[in-house]
């Protein structure tokens, strides 16, 4: 495959994975291609993708028939530079052996690789230990119970209970979706009650959130944003989004 084509093939998905349907009109107005190279884009999509579904005129995104390593892939590499501004901020916040959370997601991962201070990690996600595993100045601790399927996340009553034994100075969590009506929100119930739980075992909660999950609302509630110290994102956040929530008390950092 040309670079080129590399290359638009991952805008093609980009935009897929963040609006999961996506017409050749869609495309050709938010990427400005050619619409019978988006045709035959789509096509080449839909043969070479799991999960990539297409019809007449278009092409979806099923995520529950996309191989599982397959979507956490396209998670981590989508608006990979707006995650490593954000990881490169909420560093600013960590003072040498400070005692910290770490939330799973792409985003806390990319904080976890620029911790190059000592310090004492609690971690939620397996990868996410890996990394902390290779680091020598680092003292980590991962907790345990259920792991979701190809995402890397430990969930459920057991690890919740485990995650009571840790009382931290700072947590920096993730989500899928924030807005100032519906507050916190996910995709999927598993990881709710131990977002909850480092919540409340946190003094400060940093919320790390790129600005494609800003005025977004997904079905499980984690928390309102007034329990969250500060929410750390990226600079293509949009003026009026940003001065709405400043206007309403949220402390966000761009």
């Amino acid at each position: 495959m040309s670079q080129q084509r590399s290359e638009r093939i991952g805008n093609i998905l980009h935009n897929l994975w963040l609006h999961q349907q996506l017409s050749i009109q869609q495309a050709h107005e938010l990427l400005n291609y050619a619409d019978a190279t988006l045709r035959r884009d789509f096509n080449y999509i839909a043969l070479h993708y799991p999960g990539m579904e297409r019809y007449h005129g278009g092409l979806r995104f099923n995520v529950n028939s996309a191989d599982k390593e397959f979507v956490f892939d396209m998670k981590k590499n989508i608006n990979i530079e707006a995650k490593k501004q954000i990881a490169l901020l909420a560093r600013q916040k960590i003072q040498p052996h400070d005692f910290i959370i770490l939330d799973s997601g792409t985003t806390c991962l990319e904080l976890a690789k620029a911790l190059e201070i000592p310090a004492r990690v609690v971690t939620t996600d397996v990868n996410i230990a890996h990394h902390l595993a290779q680091m020598s100045h680092l003292e980590s601790y991962i907790i345990g119970g259920m792991i979701r399927p190809g995402y890397f996340t430990v969930g459920e009553s057991l690890a919740t209970d485990m995650l009571k034994t840790f009382t931290v100075e700072q947590a920096f969590i993730s989500c899928d979706a924030l807005s100032l009506d519906a507050g916190i929100t996910n995709a999927t119930l598993f990881e709710v009650g131990i977002k909850k739980t480092i919540i409340q075992r946190a003094k400060k909660v940093f919320l790390l959130a790129d600005h494609s999950k800003f005025e977004q609302t997904n079905p499980y509630n984690i928390s309102t944003l007034s329990c969250i110290h500060c929410v750390i994102t990226d600079e293509h956040l949009p003026d009026s989004l940003f001065k709405r929530y400043r206007q309403a008390g949220v402390n966000l950092i761009r």
